[in-house]
């Protein structure tokens, strides 16, 4: 289909179609990833092959399972701080009472390895002024932190992730540029904060009503087995931009070099042809080759960190609290911006707590 947003773009809704965009990155150029114009440069989601390939080899491995795996009890114990805040009450404000504080913490632990907690205020601020109104301004605040981490690191030098991105080379020996420096944090800063605490309220929400989803995710391989189906649905990342590099009909439709598309990951995981009964939480699905990750070379690279924020959280949640419902009067409001369709606030209560 086409549409007139943006000055037109075609927009690709149906499985298939956005693996051939993914397998496919030197004709479906990454340069412009955003619907509307982003303002700073965002390596590496806005490089194509063969320097988008530099770029994820000094990011994979500080991403990867083993690597994680070190801060499982510093992101547990932040887990069970939170949650001793509101556990007597029996009532919460999800979102910022943990979903939001609960992201930020894991972020400057994992990625910032920063304790300056009104500097963790003002990413968070500024993440959301991003996924919210897309503008100059705020992609300017993003930046200007980034600016302010990497300055740090520059006359400090640190054994840490933020220290690998000042030291990093690409093209065969070249130093990063500081634009590039600046654009891989934010990218980090934009990831690691907006879509898991959307993936959170969604889970949150769904614990009030799905009947049995509470037991289910009680069970020590929840999300082993129940996760994928969880990200599948909610898709908090729903859509991107392309450009079209090179004349093709890849796509079944006559395509132009300059053309803009839009892949939409969250249609494709609702697509009935990929699927049984997609607008449904289904959790005996044998296959669930979901695309709430993305796929190919641009597939996202902190998914790991996602998902061991994604199963600590909940699993501290559920260990510790029971019978989550909504508190009476509760209207939810959805989000814009990067986790499209999440509560913006939801108010909960629960009946009572466990250790």
């Amino acid at each position: 289909m086409h549409t007139g947003f943006g000055g037109g773009m075609h927009v690709v809704t149906r499985y298939e179609d956005l693996v051939t965009v993914a397998a496919h990155p030197k004709i479906f150029s990454s340069a412009m990833p955003g619907l509307t114009t982003v303002p700073v440069a965002l390596p590496p989601i806005d490089v194509d092959p063969p320097l988008h390939h530099d770029f994820r080899a000094f990011l994979n491995g500080p991403f990867a399972k083993p690597a994680l795996q070190r801060y499982e009890p510093v992101v547990r114990q932040l887990a069970d701080d939170l949650i001793d805040r509101f556990a007597e009450r029996g009532e919460v404000e999800f979102v910022s009472e943990f979903a939001i504080p609960f992201t930020a913490g894991a972020l400057a632990k994992i990625v910032l390895d920063d304790d300056n907690e009104e500097r963790l205020a003002r990413a968070v601020d500024a993440v959301t002024q991003v996924s919210v109104q897309n503008t100059p301004e705020s992609f300017a605040a993003v930046a200007g932190l980034a600016a302010e981490l990497m300055a740090e690191r520059a006359a400090a030098p640190r054994d840490d992730l933020l220290q690998s991105i000042v030291d990093a080379t690409v093209e065969g020996g070249r130093p990063l540029t500081m634009e590039e420096r600046l654009g891989v944090v934010t990218v980090l800063l934009l990831g690691g904060l907006d879509t898991t605490r959307g993936a959170l309220a969604y889970i949150a929400e769904y614990l009030t009503a799905v009947p049995g989803l509470e037991e289910r995710l009680r069970e020590p391989d929840w999300a082993t087995r129940d996760l994928d189906e969880i990200l599948r649905y909610t898709s908090t990342v729903s859509v991107m931009g392309r450009v079209v590099a090179e004349d093709n009909n890849l796509l079944g439709v006559p395509l132009v070099k300059g053309d803009r598309i839009a892949v939409h990951w969250r249609s494709a995981n609702r697509d009935t042809v990929r699927f049984d009964n997609p607008e449904h939480l289904d959790f005996d699905r044998n296959h669930n080759p979901h695309l709430a990750f993305g796929i190919g070379i641009h597939r996202c690279v902190g998914r790991h960190f996602a998902r061991m924020q994604l199963d600590i959280g909940i699993t501290r949640l559920l260990d510790r609290l029971t019978g989550f419902r909504l508190a009476p009067g509760t209207e939810i409001e959805r989000s814009v911006g990067i986790s499209v369709g999440a509560p913006r606030e939801l108010h909960l209560t629960f009946d009572s707590v466990t250790r």
